[in-house]
């Protein structure tokens, strides 16, 4: 499975979350006194708080072509328009960013927008090109901004009819001759007037003004860190990188405090000062206990340091610099940069004025080396860090921001300050206090901690590629769900609670965030202690456990004949097959493109309404009403995408489950039931469901025929395995 880029505003989950305070060490690990009790449906809005959002922006814009293609034909100038639609992209992500960005109270342009909020330079569609002239061709694009949850109220922007609002954009003039200047340190928007942009300053005719609507993406649900990958292999190794600092040399003092701190709360060093440290000495360790397992928390920390060789003053010392922060991200699950940033600058780890050498800037992620199967995430705590989503969302090694979570900033962090990433570590590897026992927060309560690391403003922090992260707490015991209980040690370890239903039912609960980290027939609700909303909890859906404690009916009862002909869990991107895009909706990701076909073997049409297809975790996906199946036909339900824009499908019923299939690449169970509960078809795979490839029946519709490794091509979904039509 793969990621979702979203950003997670600060939560107020109140109590339960546990909040570093820069220890390491969280929570005392006492039983609390206070009885816990579901809150009822409706009751919980005056106990949360949210800060940073998302927005999507619109407009429409124009490029116009070259004297030279004049008398081209149709293809050749489409073509040649596809080609300047991205880099006009470019340019209206710098006039916005330059428009919204929080500005310094010294800035050239500080009177001019200024917002605190950021555009994610990339994120966009080119639509709807329509031949203006010979040789202007208009489009409409879109970009994604992220804000505070006022940002809508604070631009002077107009309601229009549809609901959504309205204001203009000023854009410079850009040559197309221009727009192709993006090299390193050399790029057009470096230059004056563009780099502190203020179109007061500038000649009316240099300006060309863009109208553009914005309206709210909908809001991510809080999620996990996902630890189970993270210590699966019995370590954590964390990088931390330090960029040059003008103010008072922080990258010296703040490195210098992290190697104190560790020390302080348990971690070992390989020398006996930091005098002696440097980026050839090793990790600092510690070992943990996450949940049972011993993990060994491995850390190194890298700064620039005059006279030695990563002098950041120097060429060499930035080469330096930037080499070891680039083996980190093919080497370590943790990446932690603190230091300078900003629009489309990335991690600047040397001194800028002195040497162009290291620079790790936004057009260099999308080609970095990353473990695709390695889990990671990295934390860019610097000012205005936030379109680092987008070119990490281009690298190639983590397609769809798969198996990558990244922290990124809308506005100013504080520079004279070590708390965020304190913070983090404390997140990650945090224990009780007098204790190895490993404390599992949710990104939401990190978030809460790293606002507080920040002076004037609080700096808003986001997390991108968390939607498929865990939405039930880690530690959570399954089969004690809906077991009687006193206390909560009676349930299983952090995570696991006792919980009142019913006004006097005590059962067995565990942590959660959203329906979908629940198991089938499980809710996530609510719960309170006194007056205080405390958690979420997986609870049963009717809040009665004799229900769920019922035997239920696991053998597949033949529903005329409908059956799972092929199943797809790993889908396949352009390293593993020429043949990718399992919807033909133009984007290639491991979640959306997976997908489940379901075929009618039998003499007659199967009403759907109803029908529930499910993996081991929860219920995916049901029919919705009128949904009918013809003897001989087929269903492909997909894990995602722009239906829109499916292509391949004619005549074919083609579905969407609006929260993934979560189809584990690993192994899992396919079931789908009827609306009375009973299991009309299961398929059972392992391992060889992740290699790149669907799953099939070795015979096309044949229910006694057994799953095998697509024989053809990867993929097939609503065509036989042969590539033939059903």
């Amino acid at each position: 499975m793969g990621k979702l880029f979203s950003i997670v505003g600060f939560l107020a989950l109140l109590a339960l979350i546990s909040c570093s305070s820069g220890s390491g060490q969280v929570g005392s690990g006492e039983e609390e006194q206070l009885e816990t009790v579901v809150v009822p449906e409706g009751k919980s809005d005056n106990f949360f708080s949210k800060s940073a959002k998302e927005y999507y922006l619109e407009g429409r814009t124009s490029v116009t072509l070259g004297e030279q293609f004049a008398d081209a034909n149709p293809e050749e100038k489409i073509k040649r328009v596809k080609e300047l639609i991205p880099l006009k992209q470019v340019v209206i992500g710098w006039f916005l960013n330059q428009y919204v960005a929080p500005k310094s109270h010294d800035a050239s342009n500080k009177d001019y927008g200024g917002f605190n909020a950021l555009t994610k330079n990339g994120s966009y569609e080119d639509m709807d090109i329509q031949q203006d002239d010979n040789l202007t061709f208009s489009f409409t694009f879109r970009q994604e901004i992220a804000g505070n949850k006022y940002l809508i109220q604070r631009l002077p922007a107009q309601k229009g009819n549809d609901g959504r609002f309205y204001f203009k954009l000023a854009v410079g003039k850009i040559s197309n001759y221009e727009m192709t200047q993006l090299r390193t340190n050399e790029e057009w928007y470096r230059k004056s007037p563009w780099k502190s942009f203020d179109p007061n300053k500038v000649d009316e005719s240099k300006i060309e003004w863009l109208e553009l609507t914005i309206w709210e993406q909908p809001r991510t649900k809080d999620a996990w860190i996902d630890y189970n990958k993270l210590f699966s292999d019995g370590k954590l190794t964390i990088g931390i990188h330090f960029g040059w600092d003008y103010h008072d040399e922080y990258h010296i003092k703040h490195s210098k405090e992290i190697y104190n701190w560790l020390l302080s709360i348990g971690y070992k060093s390989p020398e006996s000062t930091i005098a002696e440290y440097d980026r050839n000495s090793g990790p600092l360790t510690r070992t943990i206990k996450a949940n049972g397992q011993e993990v060994e928390v491995q850390i190194s920390i890298y700064w620039g340091e005059k006279g030695k060789e990563t002098d950041p003053d120097t060429d060499l010392g930035g080469k330096i610099l930037e080499e070891d922060m680039i083996r980190s991200f093919a080497t370590r699950e943790v990446i932690i940069f603190s230091g300078h940033s900003g629009p489309f600058y990335g991690f600047a780890l040397a001194n800028w004025r002195k040497t162009s050498e290291g620079d790790l800037d936004d057009a260099k992620i999308p080609f970095l080396q990353m473990p695709k199967e390695v889990y990671q995430v990295v934390m860019a705590d610097g000012c205005e860090t936030y379109a680092l989503g987008e070119a990490f969302f281009l690298n190639k090694s983590k397609p769809g921001l798969y198996n990558l979570d990244i922290i990124t900033t809308t506005n100013y962090s504080n520079a004279s300050s070590s708390s965020a990433l304190k913070n983090l570590i404390s997140a990650l590897a945090g224990t009780e206090q007098r204790s190895e026992d490993h404390i599992a927060i949710t990104y939401g309560g990190l978030l809460l901690d790293l606002g507080r690391s920040t002076y004037r403003n609080p700096a808003m922090y986001g997390i991108h590629g968390i939607d498929d992260n865990p939405h039930g707490h880690p530690y959570g015991v399954a089969a004690n769900l809906c077991q009687t209980c006193k206390r909560n040690s009676d349930c299983g370890g952090k995570g696991n609670k006792c919980v009142k239903i019913n006004g006097a039912e005590k059962v067995c609960a565990f942590e959660c965030t959203a329906n979908d980290g629940c198991p089938t027939g499980y809710g996530c609700r609510n719960v309170a202690q006194g007056y205080t909303i405390e958690s979420k909890q997986c609870l049963p859906v009717k809040l009665s456990c004799y229900q769920q404690n019922k035997p239920e009916a696991i053998e597949p009862q033949q529903k005329d004949g409908l059956m799972i002909n092929e199943v797809l869990a790993d889908p396949p991107n352009r390293k593993d097959s020429d043949l990718v895009d399992p919807n033909g909706d133009g984007k290639i990701t491991a979640t959306q493109d997976e997908f489940v076909e379901i075929f009618n073997s039998g003499q007659e049409d199967i009403n759907l309404t109803g029908f529930i297809l499910s993996d081991r975790v929860m219920d995916r996906f049901t029919f919705p009403g009128g949904v009918t199946i013809k003897p001989g036909e087929v269903v492909v339900v997909f894990g995602g995408g722009d239906r829109d824009r499916f292509s391949g499908f004619q005549g074919i019923q083609v579905f969407t489950a609006s929260n993934g299939l979560g189809l584990s690449n690993k192994g899992d169970i396919v079931t789908i039931r009827d609306q009375k509960g009973n299991v009309v078809d299961q398929v059972v795979y392992g391992a060889e469901g992740g290699k790149n490839r669907s799953l099939t029946r070795s015979e096309d519709g044949q229910p006694d025929s057994t799953m095998v490794p697509h024989p053809n091509t990867p993929f097939s979904p609503g065509k036989k395995a042969d590539g033939s039509d059903f």
